[in-house]
């Protein structure tokens, strides 16, 4: 017989299993402060422990991480399929042609309930309510919505009918009276609450009407196509605007965002170059983060520099301009709930309510800190104590594993040779040229510090030895005093870089374009791309290139000290082919004036562009220039009759002029230069298709 069991005094409490834990419990287990765990999984949408940690650390920096700073709601009615593709295509048509206006600055949306703030406890809470009121609402809910197209001269939208229009305030209402209590406390009472969530509801009156009779105020739900545009923009964005038919199908998803109340007032822009300070009061950028800076702040800077804030880390310091872009405000937002409910069966509703169908796009870069350290975390939850040196070696590690590898090519592997290459002897061409002159100018080629950030630090050991860590990095790099620090601020080129090079000389080779003239920035990027055009052609151990220092780019982006360039020996015996001869119009000596304005800068390039056409003009033909993004205008500029751009406009150009892109000028029969088409460009996924007719407005 078996014997049974005594009964115990003092039974050990039960202990709830971890699965069964919230992620906040979780989080208070772990040790962490109620209010910064909030604050994580609010700022990340509550998609689990794993992100919001990774937010903790990214944020440890963050001045306001302990601070009660609620975050600010709302709820839109967006579009998806065709008709949200062809607001996105007017988009994207108008602001290349018209320039930014209003409606870039969000997604395609209905606003539904204007912005709030709630603590970032209520977050759960919020989404809560949502689905339920949706849920609610759905039987009576149109199968589409009928929208009716409306132009003034200051504003271009599609507006909902009107019966429709009441079934989606009925919804919005219903909403708001739910959530009322979750607002920041002391903000409003009942009616005011209405009256500032309820876009159509402009004051109390109207709310408390509208809350007892359930009438609808006059203002309509509409979306925008374009508001606060210029109005010598109106008949351009008339004539754009046909390209949105209000009747194309649409289906649509009550979604619920939030934002950082640091974006309030300032624009959003998104970090296209990686940047590591080298001085306390600098910003660290990554590829991919947003940062929020003052819009009046980047026309009147001075030295191209501005105080932003990055999204990713919350930290504040100084970037330069020319290394970020304007994007929409919504991209820096968080999506805590898409529900689809207009144009999608109640199956689908039902089945999609539960969890968005796309991430947000602001959730992509911690996406990617998590996945980065690949198998060396698992479901290790990071404690506040953890240091800025754990993030920036995971920011190393990402940037080292983004790109795919490039097959290896003899013209890569020769690029390094460490022995000079005789010249073949004989002039190429025969002079004078005769025809028209011509100049083209070319943008190096994709750069290795760009590409992997601080790529110094993890690709030297403590010896000094070099060791690539991507197959896209240089397989060598050339001898040179200084290394590696003086690679800092004279990068080589990533292999393709070196590919784009070859590509545009080929291009030229291919469309009949000879060159006879070879003037090079002293950037060793520069070189490299000048020497891979040169291949490209044919023709680069007949052409040694003049090293012009003149053409380097813009001093007051150095104000920290200017680069120290390779010498002329040490570039022949890596293997390029200099022409020692050449006596540059400006010396290397004459380049400290780290003060110089933007009008200097367009001045000594325009200078140098107009005397090597002087120097060559006995022999005619066509001159190369190799520099860098503003060189494509800074050169032509003025040459064609133009004036000197302001820092902004010269800043707003260069985001538009990918890597290795070309531009062109030539010389008409009564001597006036004028820009012409220079070859194809070189487009990939990862840069933006350069159109070389922006250099003529």
């Amino acid at each position: 017989m078996m014997a049974t069991l005594p009964p115990r005094k003092n039974p050990t409490p039960t202990k709830i299993s971890r699965q069964h834990l919230s992620p906040l419990q979780i989080f208070l287990q772990m040790g962490f402060p109620k209010h910064r765990a909030e604050k994580a999984l609010a700022a990340t949408g509550h998609r689990g422990i794993q992100l919001a940690s990774d937010w903790l650390l990214a944020h440890v920096n963050d001045t306001t991480l302990d601070l009660d700073c609620p975050r600010e709601y709302v709820v839109y009615l967006c579009p998806t399929g065709p008709l949200y593709e062809q607001i996105q295509n007017f988009w994207e048509e108008s602001l290349q042609k018209c320039g930014w206006n209003g409606a870039h600055n969000l997604v395609p949306h209905i606003t539904m309930c204007s912005f709030f703030k709630s603590g970032d406890e209520n977050c759960e809470a919020l989404v809560s309510a949502l689905k339920d009121v949706v849920h609610s609402i759905l039987p009576s809910l149109p199968s589409s919505l009928t929208l009716d197209k409306y132009i003034s001269p200051n504003y271009m939208g599609l507006f909902l009918n009107d019966q429709q229009a009441e079934i989606l305030k009925k919804l919005a209402v219903a909403y708001v009276k739910e959530v009322a209590h979750l607002f920041e406390a002391g903000c409003y009472d009942k009616l005011e609450v209405m009256a500032a969530c309820l876009p159509w509801c402009t004051g109390t009156t109207l709310a408390q009407e509208y809350c007892t009779t359930g009438e609808a105020a006059t203002k309509a739900l509409h979306l925008t196509l374009a508001y606060q545009f210029s109005p010598s923009q109106f008949s351009l964005l008339e004539s754009l605007v046909d390209m949105v038919d209000p009747r194309t199908p649409a289906a649509w998803e009550v979604r619920l965002y939030s934002r950082d109340t640091r974006i309030v007032g300032n624009e959003v822009h998104k970090v296209l170059y990686s940047h590591v300070p080298r001085d306390p009061d600098e910003l660290e950028l990554l590829i991919g983060d947003f940062v929020y800076v003052k819009g009046e702040s980047l026309a009147s800077s001075p030295d191209g520099w501005i105080e932003g804030t990055s999204w990713l880390t919350g930290s504040t310091g100084f970037l330069p301009i020319n290394y970020i872009e304007r994007t929409a405000e919504s991209d820096a937002w968080t999506l805590h709930r898409a529900i689809p409910s207009i144009g999608s069966t109640g199956r689908e509703r039902l089945e999609n309510v539960s969890l968005p169908r796309r991430p947000p796009i602001s959730l992509s870069l911690l996406n990617l800190l998590e996945n980065s350290e690949g198998s060396r975390r698992s479901t290790e939850v990071l404690s506040e104590s953890s240091s800025t040196d754990r993030l920036h070696s995971r920011q190393a590690s990402l940037e080292a594993t983004q790109l795919s590898p490039l097959p290896q090519q003899e013209t890569l592997d020769a690029l390094y040779a460490k022995v000079k290459k005789p010249k073949k002897e004989g002039p190429l061409y025969k002079f004078p040229i005769e025809g028209p002159r011509k100049v083209i100018v070319a943008r190096h080629g994709e750069r290795v510090d760009f590409t992997f950030g601080d790529w110094i630090r993890f690709c030297f050991d403590e010896a000094g030895n070099y060791q690539r860590r991507d197959l896209n990095m240089p397989e060598t790099l050339p001898e040179r005093k200084g290394a590696p620090h003086s690679f800092y601020k004279d990068c080589p080129l990533t292999n393709i870089g070196l590919l784009q090079a070859t590509l545009v000389g080929q291009a030229m080779k291919a469309n009949g374009t000879e060159v006879h003239h070879v003037f090079c920035s002293p950037s060793l990027r520069c070189v490299q791309t000048c020497t891979n055009i040169l291949r490209g052609l044919g023709i680069a151990e007949y052409m040694p290139i003049n090293i012009e220092p003149g053409l380097f780019e813009w001093l007051a982006w150095y104000h920290d000290g200017m680069p120290v360039w390779m010498t002329l020996d040490e570039l022949m015996d890596a293997g390029f082919s200099i022409n020692c001869n050449y006596d540059p119009l400006i010396r290397k000596e004459e380049l400290k004036d780290t003060h110089e304005s933007c009008e200097q800068y367009y001045g000594r390039n325009a200078y140098v562009a107009q005397s090597i056409i002087n120097t060559t003009q006995s022999q005619g033909g066509t001159v190369l220039l190799v520099g860098h993004a503003a060189t494509l205008d800074t050169c032509t500029r003025q040459l064609v009759g133009g004036a000197p751009r302001s820092a902004h406009e010269m800043t707003s150009i260069i985001k538009k002029i990918p890597y290795c892109s070309t531009s062109a000028v030539m010389e008409g029969p009564s001597g006036h230069w004028s820009l012409v088409q220079p070859v194809l460009p070189v487009s990939n996924t990862g840069q933006a298709h350069y159109d070389w007719r922006i250099l003529l407005y």
